[in-house]
C-alpha cells in the first residue's frame, strides 16, 4: 500500500480484461491538448476549470494538456450534471462523500464502439448534507473524475490520494502525480480515434 509522499511509490492504472489483458490508455501527444465541455450550468465550469488545471499541474514536461471549450461538439470530454445542479456556493472544506461522480471508461468506449467523445457526470447524494459540503465533494470529485478521464482507470487503495475511490483530499498526493507520470511514459494498449 502507498505511503503518503512515498519515493517512486504508484499504484495500478491499467484496467484488465480477461484474459489477464491489460489496457492501457492515455491521450497521446498528437491529441493535445485534450479538450473538456463543461455544463454551462451552476459551478460547473468552474469546477472543470479547476481539475483541468489541477491535472495539468501534475506534469512536468506538457506530456498531457487540457483546455475547456465552450462547444460540446468540439470536445474529447464533456462533463454534465446528473441531475438539476446544486446550488453555486463557496465549498466547505470537511471530507463529507456528499456526492458522486462517473466517468465512462476510456479503455471499452474506444476499444469495443466507434465513439468519439468520454462522458463524466456529477451527481448529489441523497441525505441531509448542507450546500457548502455538496459543493466542497464536488470540488475532490471532479479532480477524480478528470482523472479517470486522462488515463487513471483504477481507483488508488490509499486515503491519501485524490484518485482513492471515496475522495478526502483535495489535490493529487505524490503518488497521484509519480503514477500519472509513469502512466504518460508507458506504451498505451487503446488510443482515441484520429
Amino acid at each position: 500500500m502507498p505511503v503518503r509522499g512515498c519515493a517512486g511509490c504508484t499504484y495500478d492504472f491499467a484496467d484488465t480484461i480477461p484474459p489477464d489483458t491489460s489496457l492501457v490508455f492515455h491521450w497521446p501527444a498528437a491529441r493535445l491538448p485534450v479538450r473538456y465541455y463543461a455544463d454551462s450550468r451552476a459551478a460547473m465550469p468552474a469546477l472543470v476549470a479547476t481539475g483541468i488545471a489541477t491535472w495539468n499541474a501534475q506534469f512536468l514536461y506538457g506530456e498531457f494538456r487540457a483546455v475547456q471549450v465552450g462547444d460540446s461538439t468540439a470536445a474529447d470530454v464533456i462533463v454534465q450534471w446528473e441531475t438539476a445542479p446544486p446550488p453555486d456556493v463557496p465549498p466547505d472544506t470537511s471530507t463529507v462523500d456528499a456526492c458522486a461522480g462517473s466517468t465512462t471508461n476510456p479503455s471499452v468506449v474506444f476499444r469495443d464502439s466507434s465513439a468519439r467523445v468520454l462522458h463524466v457526470t456529477l451527481g448529489v447524494k441523497a441525505g441531509a448534507f448542507s450546500d457548502a459540503q455538496i459543493a466542497g465533494c464536488l470540488r475532490r470529485v471532479v479532480i477524480h473524475e478528470l482523472g479517470h478521464s486522462l488515463g487513471l482507470l483504477k481507483h488508488s487503495p490509499s486515503r491519501f490520494d485524490i484518485m482513492n475511490a471515496v475522495p478526502t483530499v483535495s489535490f493529487p498526493s505524490v503518488t497521484d502525480r509519480r503514477t500519472v507520470e509513469l502512466l504518460y511514459h508507458t506504451p498505451p494498449t487503446v488510443l482515441p480515434p484520429p
